[in-house]
């Protein structure tokens, strides 16, 4: 069993080398099919720990939709596309300066840190 001691392991290295530049925002499931060519008696819980790893640090955030997780190695605020016909996942970005915060927090004593913001339809595949 993998001790947490902070060093990088094989597995590690291998699963942030797989969602390091996809933009598909991955499933662990389909993480571990890329991890297993590499190293073929990898488990699924070795994958999740190590995803789960990399959340931690920072190098992962996770997009929850619905039952599933996705992780986007993409860390800075930005929101998401959702294709409710496909399930594809793409990146969208909205303006620093843009305000998107319901009008009636910022004067009802709500301090708001962060959030997050997805929009659903049909992607060009799907609509088009």
């Amino acid at each position: 069993m993998e001790k947490s001691t902070g060093r990088k392991t094989r597995q590690l290295e291998v699963v942030w080398h797989e969602v390091a530049d996809d933009n598909s925002h991955p499933t662990a499931d389909q993480i571990y099919e890329r991890v297993r060519r590499q190293i073929p008696n990898i488990s699924l819980g070795t994958v999740y720990r190590n995803l789960q790893k990399l959340v931690t640090e920072g190098k992962l955030q996770v997009l929850t939709l619905g039952r599933t997780q996705h992780f986007d190695p993409l860390v800075g605020q930005h929101q998401h596309f959702i294709c409710e016909s496909c399930g594809r996942v793409y990146d969208v970005f909205v303006g620093e300066e843009e305000e998107i915060l319901p009008s009636s927090l910022p004067r009802g004593g709500f301090t708001v840190t962060s959030h997050q913001l997805a929009f659903f339809g049909e992607c060009k595949s799907c609509s088009g």
